[in-house]
């Protein structure tokens, strides 16, 4: 079990030197902001459902999701949005397929940021 925690805390780490790395290459707050959120503990940690982001009213067609945390696989989807976030369950990776991101693939696409939505 403590090797497996290790694993994870290294990968975390590694993930949040690469948010402030870009950062500072960038000079884009989101990176920063993103970071910041995600250093927060295991138990503070962020968890949505699908539902929630379908209920959201900022939540439009074409928006970029980001989560610094979990995504959970209760709900539907019907919105076509890209979702970043550092993990997902097994049936949110399943629902949204193609849309499904992770924070490495969030410092190297292309991003609007003007479409960025961070869920807290």
């Amino acid at each position: 079990m403590a090797v497996k925690k290790d694993l994870m805390n290294l990968e975390k780490k590694q993930t949040l030197d690469n948010l402030y790395s870009v950062y500072k290459s960038s000079k884009k707050e989101i990176y920063k902001k993103v970071a910041s959120m995600l250093e927060s503990s295991r138990r503070n940690m962020i968890s949505v459902n699908l539902s929630k982001l379908e209920k959201l009213n900022n939540v439009i067609e074409g928006s970029i999701v980001i989560v610094p945390g979990k995504i959970l696989g209760v709900g539907s989807l019907e919105k076509k949005i890209t979702v970043y976030a550092y993990s997902f369950s097994k049936s949110a990776k399943e629902k949204l397929a193609k849309n499904a991101k992770t924070f490495d693939d969030f410092t190297k696409d292309k991003i609007d940021f003007k479409k960025c939505v961070i869920i807290k």
